[in-house]
């Protein structure tokens, strides 16, 4: 083989090994981001949102509101699925709290849930109070470093709000 030949399969292969080497230095990036979030999830869930929630819960209950902040593990069931760790505000406002047992009491609940897959912290929200016509479902998607308690907070007075019959 000529030097000329020589020489330009030789940048070739080096430029390709520089590639693979950079999206190897990615892919383990990624991995250790993935497998870091859990432990995120967990430290920002007990710094940052069960801390703002049993505030607000507080004030809550105050009022004579029923109010329970749950905290769960992720876990998986033998169907396959996974059920993301989270944080949930459950209130059952205070002209329902005599009703409350229920089997399907008036309720508004505010969750941060760990989005394993995106690495995102997700906030959903439920309203069976009728009639109010707050939102149900996502609320919104952040990054473990953007939920501080004023993100907590908010979303839980938006919800309340919601529910109460005030903004929609």
């Amino acid at each position: 083989m000529k030097p000329d030949a020589k020489s330009q399969l030789t940048k070739i292969l080096g430029e390709y090994e520089e590639k693979l080497a950079a999206a190897e230095r990615i892919d383990s990036a990624n991995r250790a981001a993935h497998a870091a979030f859990p432990e995120q999830f967990v430290a920002l869930r007990t710094s940052v949102i069960a801390p703002t929630l049993q505030e607000i819960s507080a004030m809550l209950t105050e009022r004579g509101h029923q109010v329970e902040v749950r905290e769960q593990e992720e876990s998986s069931s033998a169907a396959g699925g996974v059920k993301s760790a989270s944080v949930t505000l459950r209130l059952v406002p205070k002209p329902f709290t005599a009703k409350s047992t229920d089997s399907s009491p008036v309720t508004v609940e505010v969750s941060f849930s760990a989005n394993r897959a995106a690495r995102k912290v997700t906030v959903s929200s439920t309203n069976t109070m009728i009639g109010h016509g707050g939102r149900v479902g996502k609320r919104g998607e952040y990054d473990v470093d953007e939920v501080d308690s004023d993100v907590v907070a908010t979303h839980v007075i938006q919800t309340l709000d919601e529910a109460f019959g005030g903004k929609k």
